[in-house]
Order: structure tokens, then C-alpha cells, then sequence
């Protein structure tokens, strides 16, 4: 009998501490959660007219490389570096591949020694991608 009451007494302090943490996570994101609020909100608009050949022209760059035609002249007007598409996909297949390789190791088929071998190549094979990609 004693024990129950301690296991309900246990239940119940559990259930009121995670009521707690999802008050304080509601006062923290909001009453409703959802998207963050962004610290630098933009408020300021810039009205501009093309000729339908200059805008023609605009829309193929930002089409090229992949990018709203807000974000791409965003960008090219505040002299912001443009984001080279082809190699965040190429980065990213990288980074699942090798996370692939990790999940593979941990499932231990390999002896201690094998695993730290493959463990060395792994970390050539990332020293030579970063040395051949510009971060």
C-alpha cells in the first residue's frame, strides 16, 4: 500500500514539472508557438521599373541560380556573395553519404582495428574536401 501511494505521489510530481516546462515553452514562443519572430524585421520597400528585356534578363540570372527574383536582386544589390547551388547540393549529398558511413560503423561489424582504419581514411577524405572547397 505504502509503495503505491509513493509511486502516485512520484506520477503526479512528474505530470505537474511537465505541465511546468509546457507553460514556461508557451511563455517563451508565444501562446500559439509557430515561427520565431525575426530580430530584424523588414519594413522598408523599394519600388523599381524595368523594360520587359531587363527584367527578361533578371528572371533567367535568379532562374540560373535557383533563387527567388526578391532573394537574387536582394542579394546582388547589397553585394552579398551568391550562393553556388550545384555545390550546396553536392556538399549536402557528401554529408549524407559520410552520415551513412557513421550509422554504418556504429553497428559494429567491424573489429577495433578496421573501425579506426576506416575512421583515418574518413578523415583524410574531409581534410581533401576542404581544402578543395571555398566555405
Amino acid at each position: 500500500m505504502e509503495d503505491q501511494n509513493i509511486e502516485d505521489w512520484e506520477s503526479l510530481f512528474k505530470e505537474e514539472f511537465e505541465n511546468i516546462d509546457r507553460q514556461n515553452q508557451y511563455r517563451e514562443r508565444g501562446k500559439l508557438g509557430g515561427r520565431p519572430k525575426i530580430s530584424e524585421p523588414k519594413t522598408e520597400r523599394l519600388a523599381l521599373r524595368f523594360t520587359p528585356v531587363e527584367m527578361k534578363r533578371l528572371k533567367e540570372r535568379a532562374d540560373k541560380k535557383k533563387l527567388k527574383l526578391t532573394d537574387y536582386s536582394r542579394i546582388t544589390l547589397l553585394e552579398k556573395e551568391l550562393p553556388d547551388y550545384e555545390k550546396n547540393i553536392m556538399l549536402t549529398e557528401y554529408a549524407t553519404n559520410f552520415r551513412r558511413i557513421g550509422n554504418y560503423m556504429k553497428k559494429e561489424i567491424f573489429t577495433p582495428e578496421e573501425r579506426a582504419g576506416l575512421l583515418r581514411e574518413i578523415e583524410e577524405a574531409i581534410k581533401g574536401i576542404k581544402t578543395q572547397v571555398k566555405w
